[in-house]
């Protein structure tokens, strides 16, 4: 008996000092992964038990590595190893992530760990010199694929996929093309186009969004924007001009994209017609919330660099909404809105054309071989007029926030669809 006790003690000690070390030595082990290029320790937020930020090696094209390589910024929080990890595929830049505030909703309610992949081609993840044929859907694909495979050699519980917006759409592109690699997949408010300029936006904006009565008060709002133009157009310009906006057409042109845009934007982030200035309101009044719900710095070049790949990508691949100029025609010198991502964004240096291939590969997956993918969209936001649907597929499940925005997350929704929302996460956690 007194051997085995000894046995038994050294065995224990020895499993408290493994554990201790592998717990100690993270960094170092992620280090040994392969392409890991560098490992740098952040502040981590108080949910997690250490943080990191690393940039790892990814082949510009992956069907051909012999091309060249970038640094892909990686964020990882860890909680536990042996607990689930929630994948975060950004569709823009990840300086956010970087902020020891940053949790995803996801991570308190599965318990999990978090890993956020900044998106090829945007802040920190850039090669030397950009060649836009390898900013595609299925290189970014690969790029997710690739870093799940690493650190799958360290965390080995059920894996799950979520981004917002962009992000949550490039999930859905993840996912067609590599289906196994995550065993749950959370999109928010991710849209699937099919063209450059998608027009199911407008209609839902003109006669979906909202009640009746409320489309009517902005687009009175719209109008009377358009007929205070030649007075309001005078400090817009100055505005323009105090921020050093530049523009590739006329202020005149941008004053009346503006209009148009305000309707989406208004929607989009769920604004309310109680704040829409009174007809008898001031010049400065109207200004002053037109520009808050749609500022000029939208089209303007240098605000726009940070997000100039997404418009690449748009005109390629992931399609963009349709400008609607008619119901202003008698109000608006801007008639004809079409190629407007193409000559207000992109610019005719670059040529580019439209291929929907892998967004109908999208739409073909959910409806046929999808499993456990919840998604959430917001009642009033114009992206939910091109929401993914997969109507037939049950292991595919869409929630639709009341009175929701583009801001609808698990976390603002009523209690009994957060209650669904859980209810379907924990079934699929335990399958």
């Amino acid at each position: 008996m007194t051997k085995i006790f000894k046995y038994t003690a050294c065995t224990f000690l020895g499993v408290i000092l493994w554990f201790g070390v592998t717990a100690q030595n993270l960094a170092e082990r992620l280090a040994k992964l392969p392409d890991v290029v560098s490992v740098e320790k952040m502040e981590a937020n108080s949910f997690f038990k250490e943080a990191f930020i690393l940039m790892i090696k990814q082949p510009l094209d992956h069907k051909h590595p012999e091309l060249g390589s970038f640094n892909q910024r990686v964020v990882l929080s860890n909680l536990s190893e042996s607990s689930p990890v929630v994948l975060i595929t950004e569709g823009y830049g990840g300086e956010y992530a970087t902020r020891t505030k940053y949790l995803n909703e996801l991570c308190p309610l599965l318990n999990a760990n978090q890993l956020f992949i900044e998106h090829r081609f945007f802040g920190k993840s850039v090669p030397d010199s950009i060649d836009w044929r390898y900013l595609t859907v299925e290189n970014a694909a690969a790029d997710h694929h690739r870093v799940i495979e690493l650190f799958k050699t360290i965390y080995h519980q059920k894996w799950i996929s979520t981004g917002i917006s962009k992000g949550g759409e490039t999930a859905l592109y993840h996912l067609a093309l590599y289906p196994k690699d995550v065993d749950i997949s959370v999109p928010y408010v991710a849209p699937l186009n099919f063209s450059v300029e998608e027009k199911r936006h407008d209609y839902f904006i003109r006669h979906l969004a909202g009640k009746d009565s409320e489309r009517r008060k902005v687009a009175l709002f719209q109008s009377e924007l358009l007929k205070r133009k030649s007075s309001l157009l005078v400090l817009f310009t100055e505005l323009c001009k105090e921020k050093k906006y530049v523009f590739k057409t006329s202020v005149s042109e941008i004053y009346d994209y503006c209009v148009l845009e305000f309707a989406f934007s208004f929607w989009q982030w769920g604004s309310s017609v109680k704040d829409l200035p009174n007809s008898n309101g001031t010049d400065q009044e109207f200004l002053d919330f037109f520009v808050k719900i749609c500022s000029p710095s939208y089209f303007d070049f240098e605000s726009g660099k940070s997000t100039f790949p997404f418009f690449i990508q748009a005109e390629k691949e992931l399609g963009y909404y349709a400008y609607n100029p008619k119901p202003f025609k008698n109000l608006m010198e801007l008639s004809n809105t079409t190629d407007y991502v193409s000559r207000l964004f992109v610019g005719p240096e670059v040529h580019l054309s439209y291929d929907p291939a892998m967004s109908l590969k999208v739409k073909d997956f959910l409806r046929k071989d999808a499993k456990h993918v919840l998604l959430i969209y917001g009642e009033v936001d114009p992206w939910s007029a091109s929401a993914a649907k997969a109507p037939w597929n049950p292991q595919v499940v869409k929630i639709v926030q009341k009175h929701g925005s583009h801001r609808s997350r698990i976390g603002n929704m009523p209690p009994k669809q957060k209650k669904k929302a859980m209810r379907i996460l924990t079934k699929w956690m335990n399958s």
